[in-house]
């Protein structure tokens, strides 16, 4: 029990206090004598003050000050704030294409959690998935996600699932167990991070290692190729991880070579007469420019669409490797191959299955700017969006202020009568 407006008991204390030094300032009839002159005086009583050590009218006073302490009390605004004395955990596990070492996140995030059989594992990349108890341990087993991390995502629902432990503990404490790569953080990060009560204690892991540069493409293009300077730089050779472009349609080796474990990419030399305005996006890459649209077989994973959400590139898994058909003319003339957004699209869509492009790490001034705070545990009530729950004592404290008042009435005009 706590009280919002304690300025108010006070008052009503101090109240209190006054009406028992009030109640010890006797006032009484004095003695009567017989004089001559008496039939000059009124006929009234006469009353005189004096100190005493023992109030009078116990009653009344104990009336008058329950009146002004209950009222004092009521308007003091008691609520309920029950210290349940316990914190609750949730550990948010980056499980993106930014993780390098899953099993050692996992270790992390065990230490993290310590003996805490009740704490709350958030594993995330662009989606969610909530973890408990040993099931954790299976993460450690999986490969990492090839989406990208989302931060934002991730406080959204570190905050949603701590407005429910608040209702069982005290505080909630929040851990990150994430590379915190640059990738992973948007517009919205640090608005959301301020949403969040608390601090954020933030166990860094490794990040994933790039392995888009251990790749060639098996042979070059022809100089007069509309593709050709969008893919200069790739190295050519057909040792090591090497991908097929292919610029017509997939011969019976081709198949051979994806069921071994290849990458075989079927992208259309045909440039486009026509080309028109046209908005592409693959992952985290988007550009809008004159292209044409060349139609794809409707299988497999789709990875980059048009603007209107139909797919530009698709990828099907074929026995060890995987064949991808690409649905993007460029036009006859323009240097849209030498501009960078596209060469890193052009670069993705080449990129032999399983190549994860280079994340960079988020710098320590980034993430205290953005992840940075308090180190304390979120409190219960701020999680809940309810503060403290109000009290049913302030109107049943109002109702016995009311009754002794009204008692007081009663019983000052009972002694009227008796001295009457």
């Amino acid at each position: 029990m706590t009280f919002l407006a304690p300025w108010a008991l006070l008052v009503g204390v101090a109240g209190a206090v006054g009406m028992v030094l009030l109640h010890l300032v006797s006032r009484q009839q004095p003695a009567e004598y017989a004089l001559p002159t008496a039939r000059f005086i009124p006929d009234q009583r006469s009353l005189v003050s004096r100190a005493a050590f023992r109030p009078r009218d116990l009653l009344l006073l104990a009336l008058r000050v329950s009146m002004l302490l209950a009222a004092g009390a009521a308007f003091a605004r008691p609520v309920l704030a029950p210290m349940r004395g316990s914190v609750a955990h949730i550990v948010l596990l980056d499980r993106s294409r930014a993780a390098g070492d899953m099993r050692d996140a996992v270790n992390r995030a065990r230490a993290a959690i310590g003996n805490d059989a009740n704490a709350t594992t958030i594993a995330f990349d662009t989606t969610l998935m909530v973890v408990r108890g040993s099931a954790l341990d299976s993460l450690g087993d999986a490969p990492t996600s090839r989406a990208p991390g989302s931060l934002s995502n991730a406080l959204v629902a570190a905050r949603r699932i701590g407005a429910s432990l608040a209702e069982q503990a005290d505080s909630v404490r929040l851990t990150l167990v994430s590379p915190i790569a640059m990738s992973e953080i948007d517009s919205a990060t640090k608005t959301l991070r301020a949403e969040w009560p608390g601090g954020v204690e933030i166990v860094r892991t490794a990040l994933a290692q790039d392995t888009a540069t251990s790749w060639r493409l098996s042979m070059a293009l022809a100089p007069s190729d509309p593709l050709a300077p969008a893919v200069a730089l790739i190295p050519i050779g057909s040792r090591g991880r090497a991908t097929r472009l292919v610029r017509t349609s997939p011969s019976a080796d081709d198949t051979a070579f994806v069921r071994g474990g290849g990458t075989v990419v079927r992208w259309r030399a045909a440039p486009t007469p026509r080309p028109t305005p046209q908005g592409l996006a693959l992952g985290d890459e988007v550009i809008v420019a004159m292209l044409g649209r060349a139609a794809i077989r409707d299988e497999g994973a789709v990875i980059a669409r048009w603007a209107d959400g139909s797919a530009a590139a698709q990828e099907t898994r074929l026995g060890a490797g995987c064949m991808r058909e690409v649905g993007i003319l460029l036009p006859l003339r323009g240097d849209l191959p030498l501009h960078a957004p596209f060469q890193r699209i052009a670069r993705q869509l080449l990129a032999p299955c399983g190549v994860r492009s280079a994340e960079i790490a988020a710098d320590s001034a980034s993430v205290n700017n953005v992840l940075g705070g308090s180190r304390a545990s979120a409190p219960s009530a701020v999680l809940r969006g309810e503060g403290d729950q109000a009290s049913p004592m302030a109107k049943w404290l109002l109702l016995i202020a009311l009754a002794a008042a009204v008692l007081e009435l009663v019983v000052r005009a009972r002694a009227r009568q008796e001295i009457a």
